[in-house]
């Protein structure tokens, strides 16, 4: 199962995961797990006196999980200077740089840029999203240009990647090659080999519109971006994850002796709606949204999530930053 071999990686690994919304219950009893399993060493952002006193009312014992308030935090100086720096091309002064760090998602997303934590989990509340100071702060992965998101799905047979679900709108096909490109190096990262699909209404031309031609074109584009990655474009979603489908439709297809493992959406209509589906009607394990493209894990979640849910975000985000850590020079 992917979740368990993530937690057996991350497991004493002592990865720092900050959770801004440190009062709200899914927070307290997310961080919890994380201590209790030695998965990650969790970061709470908030008043201290009311995360005590919302854990206590929860019977969750917060002494052992550090709680850091970011409006008095002796930090909040230095972050709102370097705030100011990153953003004064943007027209930010240092008056609106101060009130903008004591936002707990600014605030956690530039102690992971500062190295103060290894990740960050946010995304309970709408005001609480991490997209922009993510990509603000943290900001992109040399080589990378865009950020995009990925679902993992899981079943105890199989295990199915789905990007983008939650960032791009209506990407056009560089954008979709992009995505392509940072989610087969997610994959990768996990230890799995990419096997990409690029989804359509259409295989092999079986209708003509513009939005076939988009999907033809990211194949074509992702190809040069990724040079020797098994992938096949445009393709329905039955033929590229069913051989006898593909051999039906599509003979010449890769994906006639084996399956996609990750499956590129066309737009955000199509991947939102298809994770939800496969989720609540496939009963599938949902992990997810993982950002991909930044220079250090940030990841969001949904708001109806439970806390397991972004207990297993968390962990997935203490992975991503260890695997960063062995693979970049002196780890950042």
């Amino acid at each position: 199962m992917f979740l368990d071999s993530m937690k057996a990686r991350v497991r004493g690994s002592g990865e720092r995961i900050v959770y801004p919304e440190g009062a709200e219950e899914r927070a307290i009893r997310a961080a919890d797990l994380l201590y209790r399993e030695n998965f990650a060493s969790p970061i709470l952002l908030g008043k201290e006196s009311a995360i005590k006193e919302k854990a206590q009312s929860l019977d969750v014992d917060v002494s052992h999980i550090q709680i850091i308030d970011p409006q008095s935090s002796e930090d909040l100086s230095d972050y709102a200077n370097q705030y100011y720096e990153l953003r004064k091309h943007k027209g930010m002064t240092t008056e609106k740089a101060l009130p903008k760090m004591q936002l707990p998602h600014y605030f956690g997303a530039m102690m992971v840029r500062k190295g103060k934590a290894d990740g960050m989990v946010s995304g309970l509340n709408s005001e609480t999203k991490p997209f922009i100071p993510a990509f603000e702060i943290i900001q992109l992965k040399k080589g990378f240009r865009r950020a995009s998101s990925l679902f993992v799905l899981e079943w105890p047979e199989r295990l199915l990647f789905f990007a983008d679900c939650s960032v791009n709108i209506d990407p056009d096909a560089e954008t979709l090659a992009d995505i392509a490109h940072a989610t087969a190096h997610t994959v990768k990262s996990f230890g799995y080999d990419p096997r990409i699909a690029f989804l359509s209404f259409s295989t092999r031309d079986s209708a003509k519109s513009p939005l076939v031609d988009k999907v033809k074109e990211a194949t074509r584009l992702t190809r040069e971006l990724c040079p020797g990655t098994v992938m096949d474009g445009e393709v329905q979603f039955d033929a590229a994850l069913l051989p006898d489908v593909a051999k039906k439709k599509a003979p010449d297809s890769p994906f006639v002796e084996l399956g996609a493992n990750i499956f590129i959406f066309p737009n955000l209509d199509c991947g939102n709606i298809a994770y939800k589906i496969t989720e609540r009607l496939g009963r599938a394990t949902a992990t997810g949204p993982i950002l991909q493209g930044l220079n250090h894990p940030i990841n969001d979640v949904s708001r109806g999530c439970s806390f397991e849910d972004f207990a297993n975000v968390g962990i997935l985000t203490a992975a991503l930053a260890q695997m960063q850590k062995q693979t970049t020079p002196h780890g950042r």
